[in-house]
């Protein structure tokens, strides 16, 4: 019986390497409204958002764990109706820069505007429902104020990660109800760390900031009008580390 030699076998295997398929990297360019509702997955992913974004009213975009988000120059996303991004510990949803260096400016923001679905709580202060960003990264965008705008909005932000932007890491203004910002994380933010103004109908203050680290931004790491503050870790920011007026802070 004829052998066949380990020299043989090698010549085959290099031979067929070069006929393997090669596959494709995934991605899937979004742009314009979304007009029903809408599942952006981790099969899809990364998103790459070509030109703006809008989430009509009534209309919601879940976006599943381990989801990136990369978005080209100036674009944003803007949520006139629900955006559900919950990510989870070991599968955040990211948002940032498609450039392949990327800086802080790239993109502009997401946009929570007074249309959007706000965040619902139980009596025991647990969410519920409504727009919310959880275990996300927001980062190299700043447009306009702020990485995270809101305008009377009240999404719930929990342990996010927000950095390197060219703007607040957060600016929410004109609030009428609580919006909660909890257990994350603010670094490196030209605008500073956390904004928020009233004029606030909400008992306790238009905003509950806690159990947040907030460090390294150029600018107050928080600054807050009729807010309830507490249990923050603040340092090392170009500015002041808390400012508050018309609220409580303990």
């Amino acid at each position: 019986m004829k052998k066949i030699s380990r020299y043989s076998v090698l010549s085959f295997i290099l031979f067929l390497i070069p006929v393997l398929p090669i596959a494709a990297s995934a991605y899937t360019n979004v742009s314009g409204t979304i007009s029903s509702d809408t599942t952006w997955t981790q099969s899809g992913s990364p998103y790459i958002v070509t030109g703006n974004v809008l989430i009509n009213n009534g209309v919601t975009l879940t976006i599943e764990p381990g989801v990136t988000v990369r978005f080209d120059s100036g674009m944003a996303l803007q949520v006139d109706g629900e955006l559900i991004a919950r990510g989870t510990d070991t599968e955040n949803i990211i948002f940032t820069s498609n450039q392949p260096v990327p800086a802080a400016g790239d993109w502009a923001y997401i946009f929570f505007t007074d249309t959007s679905t706000d965040a619902t709580y139980d009596t025991s202060g647990n969410y519920t429902g409504g727009s919310i960003l959880e275990y996300c990264v927001v980062e190299y965008a700043g447009a306009a104020g702020g990485a995270i705008k809101m305008n009377d909005a009240h999404p719930f932000i929990n342990y996010c990660i927000i950095t390197d932007n060219s703007a607040a890491g957060i600016n929410a203004s004109n609030l009428t109800g609580t919006l909660k910002i909890t257990n994350s994380t603010f670094s490196n933010n030209a605008g500073g760390g956390i904004r928020v103004s009233g004029p606030g109908s909400a008992p306790g203050g238009a905003a509950i900031i806690s159990s947040n680290t907030v460090s390294n931004n150029n600018g107050d790491g928080i600054n807050a009008q009729e807010s309830t503050t507490f249990n923050n870790t603040v340092g090392n920011n170009n500015g002041n580390g808390i400012s508050v007026s018309g609220g409580s802070l303990y």
